[in-house]
């Protein structure tokens, strides 16, 4: 399959996973995702006729040409496992005959499949008798698809068959086990590997038959080195069988199970359902539940608590993590070069893996950096058909301005303010639409006005509006006045901004402000100040939070001590 240019950014970057026994993850304010990602996952016995167990559709034995008893077996999966509507549908021992049959009834789908052994049985669908998994996506098409496999069992040739491909606007990896009985502890470290070299910071589902009970997982699955996203199962209750080995007892064990990488997902919840699609209930289909995490404005450690970016004067890039208090944590090391005079702004998922996302302008590009979870950031990439356009220019990601759902760029340029409109995500970081200039000379780049991007201001200087809009501040940084431009969707901002009240803070006392959007959690967008730096006392070079109350300013808190003089800019 054709993989898109940017979806490669991060591939090989070694994510850690443990991939089980993880925490209930981030904290209950990084969510809000109103829409649940929906899987199926489903052991449909596609070939298997042994005479102890013929679990195989009894519509294999119609007298019927093969591919007209795979087009009745398609027609009757997907309506009998209610397959219609899943987002993600992942099926094990599936007949290569049943998948080409399948594909064209799940209309918007686009699918993968991969096999490495055949099985006679499978002749009763086609030609083809390999036998695999699959993953379809719903809402995708082929080109979207990027598909891999990696074989998971010592004694057989049975795959773990991957793919990556866009769930609900963001980058997922997920993949359909299906082990065998015999599988040894500690073999599925390959799949763990193949999951840290090819998932490149995409959100992670993992589903399937593993043959294992719930106590065995964890030796099959042995934790690995520091977890960026844990996986977690969607259903921990161990008295829910989906299989049943030993006739007549029906279900006796629980050995189908869906994981979902807890820092892209919460709510996790599963049923189980028997389609009655084969003669002997060999498999029951496990019906999943994930609530996407949604991005907190200003966050990139997924925490959500939004973090400060620091570029210091020497070029080195710095992520401090932020707390409840308006302050931040010990410092991480982005870079320790390369960012000498970039604008730098973090504000949106410009990548389509639900999360924030790092923009540069160093030089005459504009670079998006892709978060690998944790902060860590990917290998840049340029806007496609945008290079080298960016010099003499302050461009900074602010969020969605526009209330399109996208995420969007503000531009201080040599006229004024421009807005870009950003991309579907799911399609990469691009600016398809032509600038649309929103404010006037008074914004230009190296004037008077610092740009400042809090968000969707809410109630700080007025009633919440509800259009869940990104709004801009301009500091004057001449009078230290601090003004707020509530969005105008994709029309011009207001002539005049409303003076929020309280104290100003002049460029020359405070030469660096910054707002992060809520660094307390009390739903007030705030703001953060440096104090000047004498190098002949060696005094000042402090950062200061000052949090927004409704009528003002509350008293400055000092967060940092020394050092800021050295922070070329703050994002």
């Amino acid at each position: 399959m054709r993989r898109p240019r940017w979806a490669a950014l991060a591939a090989g970057a070694g994510l850690a996973l443990s991939l089980f026994g993880g925490t209930a993850g981030p904290a209950a304010a990084a969510d809000g995702a109103d829409t649940p990602v929906s899987l199926v996952s489903y052991n449909v016995c596609g070939g298997w006729n042994g005479t102890e167990n013929p679990c195989r559709s009894p519509l294999a034995d119609t007298p019927q040409a093969p591919d007209l008893r795979a087009a009745e077996w398609a027609a009757d999966a997907v309506g009998r496992a209610g397959l219609t509507g899943t987002d993600v549908i992942m099926l094990q021992e599936l007949c290569k005959g049943q998948y080409d049959a399948l594909l064209p009834k799940l209309a918007g789908y686009a699918g993968y499949f991969a096999s490495r052994q055949t099985y006679g049985g499978c002749g009763a669908w086609g030609t083809d008798t390999a036998i695999g998994q699959a993953v379809f996506f719903r809402s995708a098409t082929p080109e979207q698809i990027q598909g891999s496999s990696v074989k998971v069992t010592v004694d057989d040739e049975r795959l773990a068959v991957c793919a990556k491909g866009p769930v609900r606007g963001r980058h997922t990896f997920a993949c359909s086990v299906h082990l065998s009985k015999s599988t040894a502890a500690g073999d599925m470290h390959e799949l763990r590997d193949h999951i840290s070299a090819n998932a490149g910071g995409a959100s992670v589902i993992v589903a399937g038959d593993f043959n294992r009970e719930p106590t065995d997982l964890s030796p099959a699955l042995p934790a690995g080195t520091p977890v960026t996203g844990p996986l977690v199962e969607a259903d921990a209750i161990d008295d829910e069988p989906t299989a049943a080995w030993v006739a007549p007892d029906g279900y006796t064990a629980k050995l189908d199970h869906a994981f979902f990488s807890t820092e892209d997902f919460h709510t996790l919840s599963a049923t189980v359902e028997d389609p009655q699609l084969a003669r002997v209930k060999d498999h029951a289909l496990l019906r999943a539940l994930a609530f996407p995490r949604k991005p907190v404005p200003g966050d990139l450690t997924g925490d959500g608590r939004p973090d400060l970016l620091a570029v210091r004067k020497d070029g080195a890039l710095r992520l401090y993590p932020g707390r409840d208090d308006g302050g931040f944590g010990s410092a991480q090391v982005l870079a320790t070069t390369g960012f000498a005079g970039a604008v730098v702004s973090h504000r949106g998922d410009w990548t389509g893996d639900g999360r924030e996302d790092v923009l540069a302008r160093i030089g005459p590009e504009l670079y998006v950096y892709p978060n690998l979870g944790g902060g860590s950031l990917g290998a840049p990439v340029t806007f496609p058909n945008r290079e080298g356009r960016w010099t003499g220019t302050a461009p900074r990601a602010v969020g969605d301005v526009s209330g399109d759902g996208r995420p969007d760029l503000v531009v201080q340029g040599g006229t004024g303010l421009w807005l870009h409109r950003g991309a579907d995500p799911a399609t990469g970081p691009s600016l398809p639409h032509a600038a649309l200039a929103i404010g006037g000379a008074e914004w230009a780049y190296g004037g008077d006005l610092d740009v400042l991007v809090p968000g969707d201001t809410g109630k700080a200087g007025g009633e919440p509006d509800g259009l869940n809009r990104a709004d801009l501040w301009a500091r004057e940084r001449t009078t230290g006045k601090v003004l707020q431009y509530r969005s105008n969707g994709a029309s011009a901002l207001p002539a005049t901004g409303t003076e929020l009240a309280g104290d100003t803070w002049p460029a020359a006392q405070r030469p660096l402000a910054v707002s992060l959007g809520d660094g307390n959690r009390d739903g007030l967008a705030d703001l953060w100040v440096t104090t000047s730096y004498d190098p002949q006392t060696q005094q000042g070079g402090d950062l200061f939070f000052r949090a927004a109350t409704t009528s003002g300013w509350a008293a400055p808190v000092q967060v940092g001590s020394g050092g800021w003089g050295y922070v070329e800019s703050l994002s």
